[in-house]
């Protein structure tokens, strides 16, 4: 079996149909924000409205939960069988180099021609470039960024995992945090929800759950977790929905909308582990689109409401919006390939290799 010469233990198989997700979730996201994130009570963020098109796009917020349990799944499929230090080292070459670039842009452009809306300062710039501003209640440079506050609670769940030396015992742990979101849908206590995250853990916790399906097979203890995380998932997001409606006061939710398309996700990640193979050509461009998706996902907000609001009164409408959602793909394209693939090698250089991991208790 082929050893990756990094991480020293069997690499996995590449799901394809994941790294399809994963950038259709970020076009998802992108598409919202230029529809409808710039027109609710208080976000005049754009001159440019788009009418009854926001209510094609509404529920693409959901797409964030989708974020979620793909990082249940690649997260698990990381950290199983590596040390706490190689999952570490592989979420800091992962996560900062384009962000530190997108960040930069953002900053800039922001605060050239937006900050009358945004009102950033250079000292939240420079919390910023932590990723750790949130832990803090310092402000985001740009508003995407509250969903790496969440992703590294998972994060630091998981590292706290490996640091144990309690990964085999993780479908376990799972299952008690899956408690402790129950727990939470009846009676809701705020350092729960900062902590666990318990809002959104059901569907990292799927995620999880399905890499374990994928590897180990079918068993009733994973199956029964997964479908008690589908309505913990769905009652988070319903009990959400009058805050949602009363900021977007003209556009109408439907919780039964939202319940179809969160349950709709997990009928995606079933196919994903059913489908066992795929077509050189479509692995490739599967692997190309996946590779841009975080890029996509950190610069498209406040760069295009800059566009918008430079040139949103000048071009029609909609020749404006394919025009910026290509233009950021192809930006997110330029950044994979000049910062963030020539960063990551040059800090791989220079953080310490991964040992070999010692063998975990079980």
């Amino acid at each position: 079996m082929h050893i990756h010469p990094d991480t020293r233990h069997p690499v996995h198989r590449r799901f394809h149909d994941i790294d399809v997700l994963r950038f259709l979730a970020a076009v998802s996201v992108m598409l919202l924000h230029y529809l409808v994130r710039g027109f609710a009570d208080g976000d005049i963020y754009s001159p440019v409205f788009y009418g009854d098109a926001a209510n094609l796009v509404k529920y693409n917020y959901l797409a964030v939960n989708l974020f979620f349990m793909i990082s249940g799944f690649v997260i698990l499929m990381t950290a199983e069988g590596g040390t706490a230090w190689s999952f570490l080292r592989s979420r800091l070459l992962r996560l900062y180099p384009a962000y530190w670039f997108c960040c930069t842009v953002s900053f800039v452009l922001t605060y050239l021609f937006i900050n009358h809306i945004f009102t950033l300062t250079v000292p939240r710039y420079l919390f910023n470039l932590t990723m750790f501003n949130g832990f803090f209640g310092i402000g985001y440079v740009d508003g995407v960024y509250w969903t790496l506050l969440v992703e590294l609670k998972f994060y630091l769940l998981v590292l706290c995992v490996l640091l144990l030396r309690k990964m085999p015992k993780i479908e376990y742990l799972l299952a008690g945090w899956l408690l402790i979101c129950v727990f939470q849908a009846f009676y809701r206590i705020p350092l729960l929800d900062k902590y666990l995250i318990t809002n959104y853990a059901s569907f990292f916790i799927a995620g999880c759950l399905f890499y374990r399906l994928s590897k180990l097979g079918f068993s009733w203890f994973r199956a029964g977790m997964l479908v008690v995380t589908v309505p913990v998932g769905v009652h988070f997001e319903v009990a959400d929905l009058a805050v949602r409606a009363a900021h977007y006061n003209k556009l109408a939710f439907n919780g039964e909308m939202v319940a179809g398309i969160c349950i709709g996700f997990y009928v995606l990640f079933i196919g994903v582990i059913l489908r066992r193979s795929s077509s050189p050509r479509y692995a490739k461009l599967a692997t190309r689109l996946g590779s841009l998706s975080y890029s996509l996902y950190l610069i498209h907000l406040n760069v295009g409401l800059v566009i918008f609001n430079l040139v949103g009164e000048k071009l029609n409408k909609w020749l404006l919006l394919p025009l910026i959602c290509v233009g950021m793909i192809a930006f997110a394209y330029f950044i994979h390939r000049c910062v963030e693939k020539p960063l990551s090698t040059f800090m791989k250089r220079k953080l310490p290799p991964p040992s070999v991991p010692a063998t975990a208790p079980v």
